[in-house]
């Protein structure tokens, strides 16, 4: 079948975004498919994170266009009015690093307080969905505790949680991993891998080379600000045609 708008979750076009004299992104173009798995690459300092804040609303952008699920989130440097905006916000979830939880706010209600405050879902409907996650996440006992009283594999996976608990058309992940160790990181992984045979359409900023091609359907490698290379996963990694992201990759 042919391929329409409908099917293009994620589009960037022509995206600038400074700060001060520094010029982070320099006309990004992409676009994310539904069910399709992107990850993202390159060194640190070449507008990964930035490109994700930006499709996030956590950064304006100075030029270009940005559409999340059919809406047009600012074009030419021009935003959408604040409805729009956050009905757009409710298109997508968000995994930092940093796990981002509520310290005071026990993991049952990091997960329904959006939902129940924002969505406007019942407590019990609420409740479902927050039970039905934590199994998934196999952190079922784990309802009532506070985030102190997690790992940090724990606390990234009740983040991941949250980030599915609205039902969003994709997530994006910025460096889900960074913050843990090996035998953690680990768990983590596994969880997305999940996440990916089920077509959840991700955005995975990530360092994990070889988990990037294993489960990313495309691999963007980013440097200084533009797209360098993109193409199929595992033919990226095994056989890259840009002398920059040999260069890059011969480091992993």
């Amino acid at each position: 079948m042919p391929e329409t708008k409908s099917d293009v979750v994620l589009e960037i076009n022509k995206v600038y975004k400074s700060f001060d004299d520094l010029e982070v992104l320099k006309g990004i173009t992409m676009e994310v498919k539904r069910g399709e798995v992107v990850a993202v690459i390159g060194p640190s300092g070449g507008g990964k994170s930035t490109l994700l804040r930006c499709a996030t609303t956590l950064e304006k952008v100075d030029a270009g266009k940005i559409v999340i699920g059919g809406d047009v989130l600012c074009e030419d440097g021009q935003y959408c009015d604040k409805k729009l905006e956050k009905q757009i916000r409710s298109k997508f979830g968000l995994v930092f690093q940093n796990f981002n939880l509520f310290p005071h706010f026990s993991v049952k209600r990091n997960i329904t307080e959006a939902l129940i405050h924002v969505h406007k879902k019942s407590k019990e409907e609420a409740d479902t969905i927050c039970d039905q996650l934590l199994a998934k996440m196999d952190l079922k006992e784990k309802a009532d505790a506070y985030p102190c009283n997690l790992s940090g594999g724990q606390q990234q996976r009740v983040s991941i949680a949250r980030a599915l608990a609205t039902n969003p058309e994709i997530i994006f992940f910025d460096e889900p991993t960074s913050a843990l160790d090996p035998e953690l990181t680990k768990g983590v992984l596994n969880v997305i891998k999940e996440l990916a045979k089920e077509k959840m359409t991700m955005v995975i900023v990530t360092h994990e080379m070889s988990f990037a091609r294993d489960v990313a359907d495309r691999i963007i490698f980013m440097d200084g600000g533009v797209i360098v290379e993109e193409g199929p996963a595992y033919e990226l990694v095994t056989n890259p045609k840009q002398e920059r992201t040999k260069a890059f990759l011969a480091g992993y």
